[in-house]
């Protein structure tokens, strides 16, 4: 049975009556949760299909936002997990068609031992996540399955798998958070590692979205303001030491030294 995503988008009033746009939240009906539609950015005749909206966009430069939900529209764009359809205000089309063409693309990707390593370096970072008290949550995906046994049943980090966050949230309150890390890559020789907060709230019964199912798995994203792009870690490849280095982000205390 195909899973659909169902996206929630609550920012669309915000872009509508032009509201307060520092911070947007999207609520995400998933399974499985590596699922995604294809976003489209229509400028007239001309259409940008991406994977992911650059956060170089600021969501106050869009007119409109439309969730296509037939399946014939959904195939003519060639995505059964959705499309988003994302119209920008006109006065704004020159700059975001500068941005879509210069954002950097087909680039060699990193190997997967480098990037593993990278994400294990951010999440050691994070002495606040570790300081703090409980265990933090990570969302499963493809560089999180691969790093997770590289931390010890002491840590505080847990990675669960979605079956098993399903089953831990719906007896602890049927709500937990977790911690969704995921990378940039900027450069063959920069990458930015970016943590977020998804809120999970789980209900068994009878549902019939997508097909029939006996659970529902909600997670509301929070996002950050819209004041410009600040990754939580950049790394940098430090060719004389043959190393990647944590040069900045708003995750980096001003006193803290990469060794």
């Amino acid at each position: 049975m195909r899973h659909i995503f169902t996206i929630l988008i609550f920012s669309i009033s915000f872009f509508t009556y032009g509201q307060n746009l520092n911070d947007i939240s999207v609520r995400i009906n998933s399974e499985p949760l590596d699922s995604l539609p294809k976003f489209v950015i229509k400028l007239n005749e001309t259409e940008y299909f991406l994977d992911t909206i650059p956060d170089t966009i600021n969501p106050s430069w869009i007119e409109k936002i439309e969730v296509l939900k037939s399946e014939k529209q959904k195939y003519i764009y060639g995505n059964d997990n959705g499309v988003v359809l994302i119209y920008p205000k006109k006065k704004y089309f020159e700059q975001i068609s500068f941005l879509l063409k210069t954002t950097p693309k087909n680039q060699e990707p990193i190997d997967k031992p480098t990037l593993d390593s990278i994400y294990l370096k951010a999440l050691n970072s994070r002495i606040d996540l570790q300081l703090s008290s409980g265990w933090k949550f990570i969302e499963p995906n493809e560089q999180t399955e691969r790093i997770k046994n590289k931390f010890d049943k002491n840590s505080v980090y847990k990675f669960l798998s979605a079956d098993e966050l399903f089953d831990y949230a719906y007896k602890h309150g049927k709500t937990l958070k977790l911690y969704r890390v995921t990378h940039k890559q900027i450069s063959k020789d920069t990458i930015d590692i970016n943590f977020g907060d998804l809120a999970l709230e789980v209900k068994k019964g009878i549902f019939f979205k997508g097909g029939l199912h006996f659970r529902e798995a909600n997670y509301t994203i929070a996002c950050g303001g819209t004041n410009g792009y600040i990754p939580d870690y950049r790394f940098v490849y430090d060719k004389q030491t043959k190393t990647w280095k944590i040069i900045g982000g708003s995750c980096k205390s001003p006193d803290w030294e990469d060794k």
